[in-house]
């Protein structure tokens, strides 16, 4: 067999094999193929090395599957995480209304969100950064968390003083005025939470820190309008509105971290994949 063709064969054997290469040249290496072994093995070799055009799109439609399962956990998550939110509100209304709560650990159930919205972002993550709503709306979440802060610390503090009004009112009026604003703030972070969610799921947005900032005011406006219908003395109101703003506070703060750290370090290692993809 004369090695020029062998040759020449060898170098067309890598096009013959993706599928790419013309009619011509096809006829040429198969009719060498059929006479000689040595070529014949090259091209079982670079069969085994190289994808067809089917197999890379047989790759392609895998990587949509994987993609498209990992969001229907994320979504699954992420509605889980609504429903403990919506099981939260009907806790709060026994609690208001009734007199006692399936449960009250409003600590442990903000704990468990966050911990879903995590694990929900470990499964899927926004390619896209939070738009100027996403960031307005977050803003306003962090106000309403701040303004009620320090209106109840005000409020425990001229009820333990011995006032006789507050905010321009007697103090059995207090209560109902101040739990009409804490309605209207609960609304406002379920309606600013399912926005997040929904810009998520459907915009492919990277905003879980502001999902775990949303649920750290539903439980805040949670615990104070608790803390309304259930006041203990004069001599613990301060005290206790504090421990009950502090720890869905720290709670928040740290989910609100992990969330910004999770989301940079899964950004860094897509970056390395496609690095090293290329």
């Amino acid at each position: 067999m004369d090695n020029r063709n062998c040759d020449i064969v060898k170098d067309l054997i890598p096009s013959y094999a993706e599928g790419i290469c013309s009619q011509a040249t096809r006829e040429y290496v198969e009719e060498h193929l059929e006479s000689c072994g040595k070529c014949r093995q090259v091209m079982e070799a670079c069969k085994a090395n190289v994808l067809t055009g089917e197999a890379f799109e047989q790759r392609g439609l895998d990587g949509l599957k994987k993609i498209r399962k990992k969001m229907k956990y994320q979504t699954i998550v992420c509605y889980l995480v609504l429903v403990f939110l919506v099981y939260c509100g009907i806790e709060v209304f026994l609690a208001n209304h009734v007199g006692y709560a399936i449960f009250n650990n409003t600590t442990l159930l903000l704990v468990i969100c966050i911990l879903a919205n995590l694990f929900a972002s470990l499964g899927y993550h926004g390619k896209n950064s939070p738009g100027k709503i996403q960031y307005i709306l977050g803003g306003i979440s962090l106000l309403l968390d701040v303004f009620f802060l320090f209106v109840f610390v005000y409020a425990a503090s001229g009820i333990a003083s011995g006032a006789e009004s507050l905010f321009g009112r007697e103090l059995m009026r207090v209560g109902p005025f101040l739990e009409r604003q804490l309605i209207a703030a609960f609304i406002a972070q379920l309606v600013f939470f399912g926005y997040n969610l929904w810009a998520i799921i459907k915009q492919d947005k990277n905003c879980g820190w502001l999902l775990n900032l949303n649920m750290t005011g539903i439980f805040l406006m949670i615990n104070y309008d608790m803390w309304l219908k259930l006041m203990a003395s004069r001599e613990t109101l301060l005290r206790a509105i504090l421990k009950i703003s502090f720890e869905p506070l720290a709670v928040g703060i740290l989910g609100i971290a992990a969330s910004l750290i999770l989301a940079r370090a899964l950004r860094k290692k897509e970056a390395g994949l496609m690095a090293g993809g290329q």
